[in-house]
């Protein structure tokens, strides 16, 4: 569906391009967090640092949270604003890239304070 939303014409109202595109994004980046988690956990495990192995392997969890749940947040404040009657589609537009805006900047944020407290 990711590369359907990023390769094909979507037929709907812009803001839901957006948000599902972003979202999926987002998604992905979100997957990759938690390939690097398990990585690293399985690496500190298999050298013999069981502990620090479970400790620290998370060290991703709140980007990987903030991440995944785009793809269904932004969607979501699409099709709301749709049926909530806002009939100005570039307005929806702007509240979605809004949207979007934030939560880049939260994943962002997050990353940054996970990976400067590793």
């Amino acid at each position: 569906m990711a590369v359907t939303a990023f390769q094909s014409h979507i037929d709907a109202p812009a803001s839901m391009r957006l948000a599902l595109r972003a979202g999926y994004a987002l998604l992905v980046a979100g997957l990759l967090a938690g390939v690097a988690m398990i990585v690293r956990g399985t690496t500190l495990v298999r050298t013999g640092h069981r502990t620090t192995g479970y400790a620290e392997a998370g060290f991703l969890k709140a980007f990987h949270g903030v991440t995944l749940h785009a793809v269904l947040v932004l969607p979501l404040l699409a099709w709301w604003l749709a049926h909530r009657g806002i009939a100005d589609p570039r307005r929806r537009t702007l509240i979605v890239a809004g949207a979007v805006a934030v939560n880049l900047t939260a994943a962002v944020v997050v990353l940054m304070r996970s990976l400067l407290t590793l």
